[in-house]
């Protein structure tokens, strides 16, 4: 049955892994993977412990479900619901939190499981999503106190987040103050936190600048990896895999999307008649460039968005997508392309995020 494929490269995954592992290391940052781009796949989770992880993240506690077979800490990335507790306690070794009655919740199962759970405690510096306000020091002391006096519940460390949803830059300023309360929650518990996890792969960029803040020693990485870019000045980074197209596209070869050709022909760019909107409800504008070749692929929005996707053929462009077909250039291509022919795609972070997630795409995991 026909399946547009996904090739996943688990080789250059691991290596981009050692890579990330060692630039770390220079600064005394450790690292958990994460892994939730790939849908919670245990062949790219096994690939980043066989480069050195020990713990695995994913935001969703069926993927980590899925892995328990390998060998390392999982850590359930997203804020636990209340309503699955039992399965956060059954299936993560740690989670992020930042609720009183979720942690009260997380203990009283892990008694009942008979397990300890740790706890990341996050702190919001700014970015607006999960954690509790870093003016609100009492809350979060207050918070830590009740962790050490339940059982079955340690603190694993403190945390924050950047530039997902107030699209806040990791800068060394707000690093900085999140090392004071680091230091200043110390003093007052009279006893070291753990470790203080300092964001995403974003964070990165203080790293390859050298003002990398002293204090801050853990970071929750993904896209670093994934794509071997640093992502806050868009650039590749040397000694990683990632892609020879421009560093915009944000896309890379370790993905690569293939797609079977159902029709090619000949037709006008500029669609005859009195025009509407799409399928999707938005207008449209074609530019005339006459009579070109193109061709439909055996895919669509319903399986994967095709604005995250790029053509390995430079010399193939995208025209656009229904919920089935999508539509490609191909007047240029040195290609012979016919029905029955695949064309292929290098996929961004999004695309690669959607296209894991779709039951329409099937995987296949290369080590060439």
């Amino acid at each position: 049955m026909y399946k547009p494929t996904l090739k996943i490269n688990t080789r250059k995954l691991k290596e981009n892994t050692q890579a990330a592992i060692k630039d770390l290391n220079k600064f005394g940052v450790s690292m958990m993977a994460v892994n939730k781009v790939f849908n919670g796949a245990p062949e790219t989770a096994q690939a980043v412990v066989d480069a050195g992880i020990n713990v695995i993240a994913e935001s969703r506690v069926y993927n980590l479900a899925k892995m328990q077979h390998i060998d390392c800490l999982k850590c359930l990335l997203r804020s636990p619901v209340l309503s699955e507790i039992e399965d956060v306690i059954r299936y993560s070794d740690l989670s992020l939190n930042s609720e009183e009655t979720v942690i009260c919740a997380l203990a009283a199962e892990a008694q009942k499981q008979g397990c300890q759970h740790g706890v990341l405690l996050m702190i919001d510096l700014c970015d607006l999503r999960e954690g509790v306000w870093f003016e609100n020091y009492d809350d979060i002391l207050q918070l830590i106190k009740l962790i050490q006096s339940l059982d079955n519940i340690y603190l694993y460390g403190i945390g924050s987040n950047f530039n997902c949803y107030g699209t806040v830059l990791p800068t060394v300023t707000n690093g900085d103050i999140l090392v004071s309360i680091k230091e200043r929650l110390e003093v007052d518990l009279g006893q070291p936190i753990p470790l203080t996890s300092a964001g995403n792969c974003t964070s990165y960029h203080l790293m390859d600048k050298g003002t990398w803040p002293a204090g801050l020693d853990h970071l929750r990485m993904g896209g670093l990896q994934e794509f071997g870019i640093e992502y806050v000045d868009m650039k590749y980074l040397d000694d990683y895999h990632h892609s020879h197209k421009d560093v915009g596209l944000a896309c890379s070869d370790m993905y690569i999307l293939s797609a079977e050709i159902i029709e090619v022909n000949a037709k006008p760019t500029v669609p005859v008649g009195e025009l509407g909107v799409d399928a999707f409800l938005n207008p449209k504008e074609f530019e005339d460039k006459g009579i070109r070749k193109r061709a439909l692929l055996a895919f669509g929005l319903q399986d994967v968005p095709f604005d995250g996707c790029h053509p390995v053929d430079d010399k193939i462009s995208l025209l656009g997508q229904t919920s089935d077909h999508t539509l490609i250039d191909i007047e240029d291509s040195e290609q012979q392309l016919q029905v029955g022919d695949c064309v292929e795609f290098e996929l961004d972070y999004t695309a690669l995020l959607m296209a894991c997630q779709t039951t329409g795409i099937k995987y296949q995991f290369t080590q060439e």
